[in-house]
């Protein structure tokens, strides 16, 4: 029975004086929501798109893709986008199914998603295996509005968690040799803070992964809070938050589970601040992470929330600001003849530096993505010496990030910027990949 059969049913036994049918209702929607489900499971038989899916997630593998983008353009039209190296790269169009049966295959593989629910945003889990290799994918699925207002699309991003190498350390994850030794010389220290910040996707979490690594040892209990957990790490206690355990909960829980080392997923406001100060003040070496354009302002974003100055200034052992670039494919790249001086110019580099150096361009070939083949980290390493607590310490109604920087800069710390320029000058990035990552921190 049909909506408008329903309504012709109801206005009949309305003018015969009798009561709207008790139930008649939700039968008929039932009727046709089976009736969609159908159609939908056979739209997913007929393109096989269960086959599909588990090869998209296949190739986002093998690819070493970070994140998986299925795009509703249209009711029959689909996209499929892979963020490579940073980069949103389209890898493929469904044109001719049902957008809503891509999204229900989806749905159907993850954990904690509902294929009948398009009103809301949901977050999932999928664990599938790839080339004898366990992968997991954390599902987001946002609902999306188009064209067609009959229609229900939704968005779903896919971030690949793949757990990274263990050939993956502080020594080669792109350190330079005197940021090395200061990172080293924080992590070794029995307590205090060692903070990492940077936007989405810059690495934190690798290196924070590799530190841990280098600081494992069988005599301590290593304990970390996250949400979500994006790494298995063997020889840690891994605590997940939901919503009955929060971080505030799951902090003042872990302060009473004896620990040695913390890592706190993420510095979030002045409450999870006060916790991680309360664990290096208590004789904890702690890891966090915080999102801010550099090292210097982390000191301001801390005060701003509310944390004191001598509690920063004797707290932290470390800030590291990082970022990713592209590298360059060293099967095809070329030496970039048509550079004006004034580009180096604006890039701060000298005029020596500018007779001196040799910048190479992406070309593209069989072996790389557009010229360009895999990422490298660049840092920018605030160590906590004496003279920086001190200026901290004399803060007063604010932090002066200038000061800070200049003084950390006149005893050794390179910026962003000055990391980027040495791996220019080395031939391992380019010039636009430099500018449009640090020219703005």
């Amino acid at each position: 029975m049909t909506i408008a059969n329903y309504d012709a049913l109801i206005r009949e036994l309305l003018a015969e004086g009798q009561s709207r049918p008790s139930g008649l209702m939700t039968q008929i929607v039932d009727e046709d929501q089976d009736v969609q489900l159908d159609e939908l499971d056979e739209e997913i038989r007929k393109g096989h798109l269960n086959e599909l899916v588990d090869n998209i997630f296949s190739d986002a593998v093998r690819l070493n893709a970070s994140d998986i983008h299925i795009i509703p353009r249209a009711a029959r039209k689909t996209e499929i986008h892979f963020r490579l190296d940073g980069y949103l790269t389209l890898w493929r169009t469904i044109d001719d199914l049902r957008a809503d049966a891509v999204a229900a295959v989806v749905k159907d593989i993850a954990k904690g998603t509902d294929r009948f629910e398009r009103n809301m945003a949901q977050d999932g889990f999928i664990q599938i295996q790839v080339e004898n290799k366990i992968v997991r994918f954390r599902v987001s699925i946002i609902p999306l509005i188009g064209k067609e207002l009959k229609v229900k699309l939704e968005s779903i991003v896919l971030r690949v968690l793949r757990d990274p190498e263990s050939s993956i350390t502080i020594d080669n994850i792109g350190f330079q040799p005197q940021a090395l030794e200061l990172f080293k010389k924080a992590i070794e220290k029995p307590y205090g803070i060692v903070i990492l910040t940077g936007p989405t996707g810059s690495g934190k979490s690798t290196t924070l992964l590799a530190a841990l690594r280098a600081v494992m040892n069988p005599a301590y209990n290593i304990i970390t809070v996250e949400d979500p957990v994006e790494y298995f790490i063997d020889g840690a206690r891994q605590v997940k938050l939901n919503p009955k355990l929060g971080f505030d909960e799951a902090l003042r829980a872990i302060l009473r589970h004896d620990p040695d080392i913390v890592m706190v997923g993420e510095i979030r406001d002045k409450q999870t601040a006060d916790l991680a100060v309360k664990l290096a003040n208590t004789g904890h070496l702690t890891f966090s992470t915080l999102h801010t354009n550099d090292a210097p302002s982390v000191i301001a974003r801390l005060y701003k929330m509310g944390i004191e100055p001598f509690l920063l200034a004797y707290s932290i052992n470390i800030i590291v600001a990082q970022r990713l670039l592209r590298k360059l494919c060293e099967r095809c790249k070329t030496i970039d003849t048509e550079v004006l001086p004034i580009t180096f110019e604006k890039l701060g580099l000298t005029e020596e530096e500018i007779r001196d150096i040799k910048v190479y361009r992406p070309v593209g070939c069989l072996h790389c993505l557009k010229g360009y083949k895999g990422r490298t980290a660049i840092h920018e390493v605030l160590y906590f010496t004496k003279e920086v607590r001190q200026l901290i310490m004399e803060s007063g109604s604010s932090i002066n990030e200038e000061a800070l920087r200049q003084l950390a800069i006149k005893q050794g710390m390179k910026t962003l910027h000055d990391s980027g320029i040495e791996l220019l000058k080395k031939g391992i990035t380019t010039i636009d990949e430099v500018a449009s990552t640090t020219m703005n921190d």
